[in-house]
């Protein structure tokens, strides 16, 4: 469902961040801020389910990245 490049903003802090690959079953969400140096990792599952409880939610994608 998620892309390498969909972006997320966290509602605790308003962080961006980037879908910038995966790690086991995890997939890994980097700041976009490059100061930042914690990156979250999380299953699709749990994504999902954070989006859904409001405390992450979907800022843009890959192909609202190229319009």
């Amino acid at each position: 469902m998620f892309e390498k490049g969909q972006r997320f903003e966290t509602s605790y802090d308003h962080e961006p961040y980037e879908l910038v690959g995966r790690w086991s079953d995890g997939m890994v969400l980097a700041p976009v801020n490059a100061e930042k140096l914690e990156v979250l990792i999380y299953t699709e599952s749990e994504i999902n389910e954070l989006i859904e409880d409001g405390k992450l939610k979907i800022i843009e994608g890959p192909e609202m990245l190229m319009g």
